[in-house]
């Protein structure tokens, strides 16, 4: 099923379900499950509710099965949709870098870019010739790090603390922003700009030349959105486990705002969830998925913070490339041992 059409399912969803209770429906996702009377497409209605009730008057239930009459763009035509639905009670969601705490502002930035403008693509820099200015470098992080620094003012700097220091070299790099999401609304999605020599002697890339690393498309997350799967967090010195959860076509929450494509992940169950894994300055690092880098974390549920959301590259890289108006722009590196980012 498509984006569009996964979008048009949510809001009519969303329309039906708040007719019936307004004050306790949260949102619709769509998790991986069986559809009924001869529609394939694997998914099931997810109803996220501030409290699940035992009793409910059958005015305001939610259907085992709801059907759903969705146009198909193509033909023209409508189609009944059979959809198994979930009702669950969900926690609320924040946003994990900046507003749960207010003594230090801080996020985690785990995936390694660089970009160039230049047309046609030059060559990749290579170790003979590794600070060819052509190409510029940076790390990712969230946007919602600097709110309250006044708009989207360019001139923000943040400080990065290094993954592997040389002698009495200093504890961070500094970078500068070069381009941010707004918020709220989004992308929820920051680039930073440093030198590729600090990145290297700071142990955030290994080789120069490195080829870049390939990010989940559209055509995988909509295969994800039926079947399910499971990947690896990645953030300030730590990795975990996590399995797929929901995908929302778009998703409000406080303080970003409504984002475009949210995936909710939960730490796999052979792990130690007293720990927090996406708790307060987890926002930023980067989720993987077979071998794909598949989005950045934006949010988590507390107080146990081991339900995490992400939003998805498909969303902010193209975004960020067009801001840059780059000719090329990669993902070079996911840090095994992320950098915390600060504001400065």
């Amino acid at each position: 099923m498509s984006f569009d059409a996964l979008r048009r399912l949510q809001q009519t969803l969303m329309q039906r379900a708040t007719k019936r209770d307004c004050e306790n429906i949260r949102s619709v996702g769509f998790s991986p499950g069986l559809s009924v009377v001869g529609n394939a497409y694997g998914i099931r209605a997810q109803f996220n509710v501030t409290r699940k009730l035992k009793r409910v008057l059958e005015s305001r239930r939610i259907n085992p099965i709801e059907s759903v009459r969705l146009l198909d763009r193509k033909t023209g035509r409508y189609r009944v949709l059979e959809l198994s639905t979930q009702v669950r009670q969900v926690r609320e969601v924040v946003p994990t870098g900046v507003t749960i705490t207010t003594e230090v502002e801080r996020a985690t930035a785990s995936l390694v870019v660089r970009w160039t403008t230049v047309r046609p693509v030059p060559a990749m820099p290579d170790a003979h010739q590794p600070d060819d200015p052509r190409w510029r470098w940076g790390l990712l992080t969230v946007s919602h790090l600097f709110v309250g620094r006044g708009g989207t003012d360019r001139r923000d700097r943040a400080k990065i603390r290094r993954v592997a220091v040389c002698g009495n070299g200093p504890q961070t790099i500094r970078s500068r922003v070069v381009i941010r999401g707004r918020i709220p609304g989004g992308p929820d999605v920051a680039l930073v700009e440093t030198g590729w020599d600090r990145l290297w002697l700071s142990g955030f890339v290994r080789e120069i030349g490195s080829p870049p690393l390939e990010i989940a498309t559209a055509k995988d997350l909509r295969r994800w959105v039926s079947a399910g799967t499971s990947g690896e967090f990645v953030g300030d010195g730590v990795s975990f486990p996590w399995s797929w959860q929901t995908y929302y076509p778009s998703l409000s929450i406080p303080g970003l705002g409504r984002l475009e494509h949210i995936v909710a992940y939960k730490i796999a169950s052979n792990q130690d969830a007293s720990k927090k894994p996406f708790g307060p300055g987890s926002s930023g690092g980067a989720i993987t998925t077979e071998g794909l880098v598949t989005g950045l974390q934006v949010a988590a549920a507390p107080p146990r913070f081991d339900l995490g959301y992400a939003q998805t590259m498909d969303i902010s890289f193209a975004w960020i490339g067009k801001q840059l108006r780059a000719s090329a722009l990669e993902v070079v590196a996911v840090v095994g041992n992320a950098g915390r980012t600060s504001i400065a």
